[in-house]
C-alpha cells in the first residue's frame, strides 16, 4: 500500500518531465519560439497545479480528521 504522498508523486511524475522537457526546449529556442514555448510552459504548470489544488480539496473534504483526544495519556502503556 502506498502512502497518499506517494500516490501523487507517482501520478505527477510523467508531467513533471514533460514540463522539463518543455523548459530544455525553451532554453534552446530562438527568439520568435521563445514566447510560444514560454505559453505552453505556463498553461502547463497552470492546469498542473489547478489539478493538484483540487485533488487536495477534495481528499480534504471527503476525509475530515478527527481532533486530538485529551483523556488519557499519549502512550498505549498501561501507566
Amino acid at each position: 500500500m502506498t502512502t497518499p504522498t506517494t500516490g501523487n508523486l507517482r501520478q505527477e511524475l510523467p508531467w513533471l518531465l514533460l514540463i522539463t522537457a518543455v523548459l530544455v526546449v525553451l532554453l534552446h529556442a530562438n527568439a520568435p519560439e521563445v514566447w510560444f514555448w514560454f505559453a505552453a510552459l505556463l498553461v502547463l504548470l497552470i492546469w498542473r497545479t489547478m489539478a493538484w489544488l483540487n485533488r487536495r480539496w477534495e481528499r480534504l473534504q471527503a476525509d475530515p480528521q478527527e481532533p486530538p483526544s485529551t483523556s488519557g495519556s499519549a502512550t498505549d502503556a498501561p501507566g
